[in-house]
């Protein structure tokens, strides 16, 4: 991945993660049925979203479900607990600064080759 490919990524990621974060107490406490089912379709909407653009690129699939010698199953299992809604608003947050490293040194990369 491109160092823009990572900074478009992010800030794809940055805004799902602002409209789960607004979504998911509505979801989880509205007031009422209808409110908490359109804050659930959001919710849903936004995990999707972000799961599609991260499973776009493999190099972000893998910072995401740990780099190394994980197992696929290792890496699986990860994923699974990323995109159900009671643990996706941290393991973004988690992957966001994951993601801001990896520009933080591409950028650095990119100024000692100039």
């Amino acid at each position: 991945m491109t160092l823009d490919n990572w900074k478009s990524l992010y800030k794809i990621l940055d805004k799902q993660l602002s409209v789960f974060s607004l979504a998911y107490p509505t979801m989880r406490n509205g007031k009422n049925q209808k409110l908490r089912e359109e804050a659930g379709k959001k919710v849903n909407n936004s995990i999707d979203v972000s799961s599609s653009w991260i499973r776009k690129y493999p190099e972000a699939f893998k910072l995401l479900t740990g780099e190394g010698d994980r197992s696929d199953y290792g890496r699986m299992i990860i994923w699974d607990e990323f995109i159900k809604p009671n643990y996706f608003e941290g393991d973004m947050t988690d992957f966001l600064e994951k993601i801001q490293k990896k520009i933080e040194s591409l950028e650095m990369e990119n100024n000692d080759n100039e």
